[in-house]
Formats: structure tokens, sequence, C-alpha cells
């Protein structure tokens, strides 16, 4: 249903049910080696599984005075689904799947709102995750329940003879329960670019990262900050065209991030590749 209050300002409400049907890999009843450590097993009695999806949305704007409200929430809840069966000895995995009925739920909901000032975009988002569901591990049946919360406060200029500069700051909030443990992450982010365009024949781009990471159950904080940069040149008419380009510019080594998977929490270390300086000659046809 949509509800229309005025031109700019709707509401629309979306209801689904969705059945689901299992694929060749999951029907197949043989052993199929995954990885170097892990064994599926398919299960040829598989059924469809069965889900609901419950989604609002309310979007307001006012287009001369640059203004914007967006919100939205959705609630999946699913009835019965496939579900991998999982048993671990040391590193090895032996997988297989089931038709699963104990109920899960996914609920997720978002609010924006944004302004312009002038020559500036202000902009404020805060989101919220929720999702509980069932690990069968090791012949035992638990309930883990994720959340996050998410928040960013952004500024954006929109000059046209002047640089375009971008300001972002995004707060997150990890919470993982499983039936054993609680785990809490934090993560704070800081992000600038700028955009300009001068003497008519350069383009300068420039692009800044600031990251904390907090494992809060470790008490482990790791710093990550990476920039990059580019200068372009090309005069009108030509088509020959220059570019020095700069990644990584602080020359780190690693960023660190979480994520949680069906039997697993995982803190992990990404090694970036080091700073890159890279002068580029470009010809167009």
């Amino acid at each position: 249903t949509d509800i229309n209050f005025i031109s700019s300002e709707k509401l629309t409400f979306r209801y689904a049910m969705n059945a689901r049907l299992p694929n060749s890999t999951q029907l197949a009843n043989r052993f199929i080696l995954s990885s170097f450590n892990s064994v599926f097993l398919g299960n040829a009695e598989l059924q469809n599984d069965r889900s609901h999806q419950f989604t609002l949305n309310y979007h307001k704007f006012k287009m001369f005075k640059g203004f914007r409200i967006y919100a939205s929430t959705a609630l999946q809840r699913r009835d019965t689904q496939f579900k991998n069966v999982t048993e671990l000895n040391g590193i090895e995995q032996y997988n297989t799947v089931m038709l699963f009925d104990n109920p899960e739920h996914n609920w997720t909901t978002n609010f924006q709102i944004s302004q312009v000032i002038k020559d500036i975009r202000l902009t404020a988002n805060v989101n919220y995750t929720y999702t509980d569901f069932y690990q069968l591990l090791n012949n035992q049946e638990s309930l883990n329940i994720s959340k996050r919360t998410s928040g960013t406060l952004r500024a954006a200029t929109l000059f046209k003879n002047f640089p375009r500069i971008e300001l972002a700051y995004t707060k997150d909030f990890n919470n993982y329960t499983s039936i054993e443990s609680v785990n809490k992450f934090e993560n704070d982010r800081l992000a600038a670019s700028i955009d300009y365009t001068f003497w008519k024949d350069f383009i300068f781009k420039g692009a800044y990262n600031y990251d904390v990471y907090k494992n809060n159950n470790l008490n482990i904080t790791n710093f990550f900050d990476t920039a990059n940069a580019s200068l372009f040149y090309q005069k009108e008419g030509s088509p020959w065209g220059f570019e020095l380009n700069a990644t990584n510019i602080f020359n780190n080594t690693f960023r660190q991030q979480n994520r949680f998977s069906d039997f697993l929490i995982t803190d992990t270390q990404t090694f970036v590749f080091p700073r890159v300086l890279l002068f580029k000659v470009a010809y167009k046809l």
C-alpha cells in the first residue's frame, strides 16, 4: 500500500511471503570437497523454505529548501529455512544441510535527514540491525544474536568554482552474543575528500581515511589511516593527458576488522599494498 500525503511526502508498506527451492548442490547426496579442510554432503529430502518480509518506508522532501528526510524499517521472519549443520574435528569441518523449523528474525531500521545551507549539504544517518539465528554445531543447537548500531555525520560543499570538499564521521557498535560469550567491538572512522578543478586543465583529487578499531573483550585498540592523491592535466582539445598518482601515502601495512559467521567470530588483519607513486600518460584516439 502507498499513501501520498502530499506530492513530496509518502508512506509505503510492503509485505511479501517467499518460498525458496533448494539448489542442486544442496540436494546432491554426495560428498563434495569444499576446501582443503571442509567436506559438504547434500540432502535429497529437502523441501522449500518459507519466509515473511515486512517493509515500511517514509520519505519527505522540500526541493527548494534543500530538505530531505527518509526513514525505513524492515522485518524478516524465516519460519523454515535451509540450515547448515557443522561438525568440527580439529581444523576439519563436516557440513550438511537440513530444513530447520525454528523461527529466526532479521530487523533493520534506517533514518536519514539532510539539509542544504547555502552551499553546504549536512547529512545525519543512523542505522540499527538486529539478527537472531540458530547455530547447529557438534550436535548442539544454540541461539546467537548480532546487534549493530551505526551513526554517520556528513558535510559536503556544493561549490561550482571552488573545491568540492566532503567530511564524514562514522561510529559503529557491534555486539555478538553466543551461548558461551558476549563479544563487543567498536569502530570510529573519519573520512575526508577533495575534488578541485583549477586553471581549466588541472584536476586534483585527494582522499584521507582514519580508522580506530577496538576489541573491548581483549582491550585491543588499533589505528589505521590511509591517504591517496592524484593530479591530472589535459589541455582542452588535446588528446594527451598526464597524471601523477600516489596511493597509501603513509605506507600503512595492515587494517583490522571483525565479522560474525554461523559458528565463528573472526578478528582479522588485512595486509595492504605498500606506498605506490605512479606517473601515467594517456592518449585518446
